[in-house]
């Protein structure tokens, strides 16, 4: 009785906390309260395999107290994994509130001081051309990480508390993608320097305004008007194309949007794949619900810096509907090969389980059903798209959309998902008010402060890479 009162209060301070320090402080006396840093200090456990982390630790360890740098460098070379032995599954950090075996803790902290060693290591023992090799090399390998942004429509305050809380803890990756309304987020986080952005995100700010001097257009469904969608992204998002927010900030802004027609394949813009389209038009586009908003022409800067019409015989429409978490596209042009993903997509929340999440035999059994109800839609979707013709436009891209926003994986590295699953479809499109924003920016913000340790573990190797490879001004192919 005594050890269930002390969980449920602690639980509670956890829920209650203002910041991840607050947080942390909870989880830690939590962790010690229910018996798991005897968990954590123990090294056996039947989710990963420690023997082999705990040899190759002591291997490094041993070289590194030596200062034996060349044989240093010959066993980095045998390969710099970020899961080496499973240690980055989400098993191993459902167990307690915060942070895992501290096996896995040492093993990252003495990897990444044995690459400071490498880069400070004499050039009489390492010379300069082979520290440039055996890093960029080792930078490929590793690969980076991306935080994708799913849509959400008015849900998507979550993403707002995600990126607070990443940012706050030196864990925000550079390459962040959105769609829909993800791509609000994303955008105001891309076109604003470091020192403006968490400013502009907050709860305060992120209400929308009523544009008195546009005139309404018809909503449905309690949908915002158009014109005040498109005044507020003017507030919200400075005239920027894509390759001029990745010069201001540094960060690489992926914006989705799908084409309006079947034979239109979804796009992911941003300053390789599109540098001069605005990031304006973008988000208007990929906010665009089909048959609720009228699709979009994206527009571009040219060269005497005017505004024009981009592909004017194309139009646009919501981009989640056909590529919400892009993350084939983010590995082939960045090297991601770590995703977090923040889902706040109604239509997601409602048929996926968060797969991270330690569940419950009944609760394994309602995904089995979630699962297999998706399944049996999307087959029957499928073949009424193939057998069952329609003349009517409206049907057919109906049919085109359902089939592939249930055709889409929306599962990553790391998922990030509300604690609430359910909300009122009716709703989704209003302006809700300022205390529901609120509401959903901290559930963002502790969705964020229950995964950071996870998160920094699993990203420690390619930011200590990143860094690496940026101060010595080497260029990655």
């Amino acid at each position: 009785m005594f050890l269930t009162s002390s969980r449920d209060r602690l639980n509670t301070k956890m829920d209650k906390a203002s910041s991840y320090l607050k947080w942390s402080e909870a989880a830690a006396d939590y962790d010690f309260k229910m018996g798991f840093e005897e968990w954590k200090k123990s090294d056996s456990c039947e989710s990963y395999d420690y023997r082999a982390i705990r040899h190759r630790l002591d291997i490094i360890r041993d070289l590194r107290m030596r200062r034996d740098y060349p044989r240093l460098l010959f066993t980095l070379n045998e390969g710099i994994h970020g899961n080496l032995g499973g240690m980055g599954k989400p098993s191993l950090y459902n167990k307690s509130k915060l942070g895992t075996k501290s096996l896995i803790h040492q093993y990252l902290n003495v990897l990444t001081e044995a690459l400071d060693d490498i880069d400070q290591a004499p050039s009489d023992q390492i010379s300069d051309d082979e520290k440039e090799d055996f890093f960029l090399r080792a930078s490929h390998c590793n690969g980076r990480s991306a935080l994708m942004l799913s849509g959400g429509a008015n849900l998507g305050f979550f993403h707002a508390g995600i990126i607070k809380a990443l940012f706050e803890q030196n864990q925000l990756p550079h390459v962040i993608s959105g769609s829909s309304a993800g791509s609000i987020v994303a955008a105001i986080t891309c076109t604003h320097g470091d020192d403006e952005f968490l400013d502009k995100l907050d709860p305060r700010n992120m209400q929308m305004i009523e544009i008195s001097e546009t005139k309404r257009a018809p909503s449905k469904f309690g949908a915002i008007d158009i014109n005040t969608m498109v005044e507020n992204i003017k507030l919200w998002i400075p005239d920027l194309t894509f390759e001029e927010a990745f010069e201001l900030t540094g960060r690489a802004l992926n914006i989705t949007v799908s084409g309006l027609m079947p034979n239109q394949a979804p796009r992911l813009l941003n300053a390789t794949t599109s540098p001069n389209i605005t990031i304006r038009s973008a988000v208007q586009a990929s906010c665009a619900v089909y048959g609720i908003y009228p699709p979009v022409t994206l527009e571009a800067k040219n060269s005497e810096n005017e505004t024009v019409p981009y592909l004017p015989g194309q139009k646009w429409i919501d981009g989640s509907f056909l590529d919400d978490l892009p993350a084939k596209r983010l590995a082939r042009l960045y090297g991601v090969n770590h995703f977090i993903s923040s889902m706040i997509n109604p239509a997601v929340l409602a048929t996926t389980g968060n797969p991270d999440k330690r569940e419950s035999m009944i609760d394994n059994i309602l995904q089995s059903q979630k699962r297999l109800v998706k399944l049996t839609t999307l087959e029957a979707v499928k073949f009424s798209r193939r057998y069952i013709r329609v003349k009517s436009p409206l049907i057919n891209m109906m049919q085109y959309l359902s089939y592939n926003i249930l055709a889409q994986d929306y599962t990553a590295d790391i998922n990030l998902f509300p604690r609430s699953r359910w909300f009122n479809p009716f709703n989704l499109l209003g302006r809700p008010p300022a205390k529901v924003i609120k509401q959903r920016f901290h559930e963002g913000e502790r969705a964020a402060w229950e995964r950071l340790e996870m998160i920094s573990n699993c990203t420690k190797i390619s930011r200590k890479l990143d860094n690496i490879v940026d101060k010595n001004g080497w260029k990655l192919g």
